[in-house]
């Protein structure tokens, strides 16, 4: 629990198309992000359609999520995402971004 002093963090929650986590996590890497958590194999149903893992519904979803020190940091890693999708994808993948203010309990 915590002890009344309570750390604000900024919570980047990403949902991104897996073949697409792996340029996301080299983007973390590059700003120096403190340490994230990674999810694969995820399914579900957004604007690029499902993804369920199965013949059908080919695909699977990666979820990362990572407390930063504040919204700056969460802004940067947005613009450098953004840009490299821009630059680098014909078609756009499947990818959404969530700012959430959190505090860390001890």
């Amino acid at each position: 629990m915590t002890d009344g002093n309570e750390c604000q963090k900024c919570i980047l929650l990403m949902v991104c198309e897996t073949m697409f986590a792996e340029r996301v996590v080299e983007l973390l890497n590059e700003v120096q992000v403190p340490g994230y958590t990674r999810v694969g194999g995820v399914s579900g149903v957004g604007e690029t359609g499902r993804h369920e893992g199965t013949a059908i519904w080919p695909g699977t979803n990666t979820v990362i999520f990572s407390a930063l020190p504040d919204e700056g940091m969460a802004d940067l890693i947005m613009k450098k995402v953004e840009k490299v999708i821009t630059e680098h994808y014909a078609r756009r993948p499947g990818f959404a971004a969530f700012k959430l203010a959190g505090s860390q309990l001890d």
